[in-house]
């Protein structure tokens, strides 16, 4: 019998969690699991965030100087976020986040993150999507 079957068997409860992060996140007991939840959840916000930008730039077709400013905007707003959440958990050249803020500091980066990708998201669909279709 091949090996290759046992073997997929095996990594399936991997392949779950990842699949369902929602499901990791329920189960979290240890800090590095609720730092991987938070990190689950930030990537989960900018993969909307990306889904609501192609859409926008899909409506924008035609419009290429809309497009030129969103782009440009969108490669501003990359940077204050970061700079934002730099601001708000703020770690000097010579020191160690886990140092000041804990072994949580992952935890509070990447819900930061996940929070402002988000804000960003529902300003992208309120301003071009919501508007756009209820102009309509």
């Amino acid at each position: 019998m091949s090996r290759l079957p046992l073997l997929l068997l095996a990594l399936l409860p991997f392949a779950v969690s990842a699949a369902s992060p929602d499901k990791t996140c329920d189960d979290a007991r240890t800090q590095l699991d609720i730092n991987e939840c938070a990190a689950h959840e930030a990537e989960a916000a900018d993969t909307e965030l990306n889904a609501v930008y192609r859409q926008v730039m899909q409506q924008l077709q035609g419009q290429p100087v809309a497009i030129e400013k969103l782009r440009a905007a969108q490669r501003l707003w990359i940077p204050l976020r970061d700079a934002d959440i730099a601001a708000r958990y703020p770690v000097g050249k010579d020191e160690d986040p886990r140092v000041l803020y804990g072994s949580m500091y992952p935890m509070l980066y990447s819900a930061a993150k996940a929070e402002l990708t988000r804000q960003r998201t529902q300003w992208l669909r309120a301003t071009f999507i919501d508007r756009v279709e209820g102009d309509l």
